[in-house]
């Protein structure tokens, strides 16, 4: 069911308690799991802070298929239509405010609940742009398609850090796809799908949710607000086309034990030798720390 924005929400309480039973049963369920207030203002005007002045640094920002990796028709990778949303990875390795974001006990605790772990780690952080009038839909996908693990162990946070609707580009959930397996990595901007000669036979490519009879929910939300999602989960979201900015604040976190497949999955935004993992390692070491997963 869709949700319009409550304007009281930019006053209310940010959450702090674990994932109640009812939630992870819907979790389970749902394959993702609206989690109310996560943030207070003054931490969603520190984090737009750091996304303007990181857009500016040269460089910085990177398309959501690296060209270096894939360049123009590579083994048959279709091409994405021209960047049309603003991607920041990994700010955690240089930005205080955004390494405090992540390894923020209570989504350690949270991404732990879900995961059935007992301690996970920080895989990745984004920072997503829908810029007025031009931000981009981002078709049909499931996280894992583009991670390089042996298992779907892991989970993402999504933080609205404006309010966020379906004319500026709210994300999609397809309920329950996520029990349907993995699917095929696909191009963000066309759909287009990639890496049947490095997937196992029986991966398919990723469809219309209504084609397998999935309920789709649009996960309009204030600003602080969040929601979590499996890595399994089918997501997309529209275009921008009103005259304000959709910025979102993505943390992902994956549980300890998982095995890293690297480049012999899937390629990283960092080598296997860079990361010191090699095929068949737990993942570790100090780009994937642990996260605290109990409040002080």
């Amino acid at each position: 069911m869709n949700r319009s924005p409550a304007t009281s929400a930019h006053v209310s309480a940010v959450r702090s308690e674990p994932l109640t039973g009812d939630e992870l049963l819907r979790f389970y369920s749902d394959g993702y799991l609206r989690l109310g207030r996560v943030i207070d203002d003054d931490t969603i005007d520190r984090l737009k802070g750091v996304i303007a002045a990181r857009r500016n640094v040269a460089n910085a920002e990177m398309d959501l298929l690296d060209p270096q990796i894939w360049p123009e028709a590579e083994g048959g990778v279709p091409q994405e239509p021209g960047r049309n949303v603003s991607f920041l990875f990994n700010l955690w390795r240089e930005v205080p405010e955004y390494r405090q974001l992540v390894m923020d006990a209570r989504f350690g605790g949270w991404a732990a609940q879900v995961l059935g772990a007992t301690a996970v780690r920080v895989l990745e952080d984004n920072a997503l742009t829908k810029d007025p009038r031009s931000g981009g839909e981002l078709r049909w996908h499931q996280d894992y398609a583009y991670w390089p693990l042996g298992q779907p162990n892991a989970v993402t946070i999504w933080i609205a850090l404006d309010d966020v609707t379906a004319d500026n580009g709210a994300v999609r959930m397809a309920s329950g796809s996520q029990v349907l397996g993995e699917r095929l990595p696909a191009v963000f901007g066309t759909g287009a799908t990639y890496f049947r000669d490095r997937r196992p036979a029986a991966v398919r490519p990723i469809g219309e949710p209504e084609d397998e009879g999935l309920r789709v929910d649009v996960m309009e939300l204030s600003a602080g607000e969040a929601t979590m999602h499996h890595a399994l989960t089918w997501h997309a979201s529209g275009p921008n086309v009103t005259d304000r900015p959709r910025r979102a604040a993505v943390a992902r976190y994956v549980a300890e034990g998982t095995t890293w497949f690297g480049a012999a999955r899937y390629e990283f935004n960092y080598t296997d030798e860079e990361v010191g993992l090699t095929v068949g390692d737990r993942i570790g070491g100090p780009y994937f720390p642990l996260v605290p997963t109990e409040t002080p």
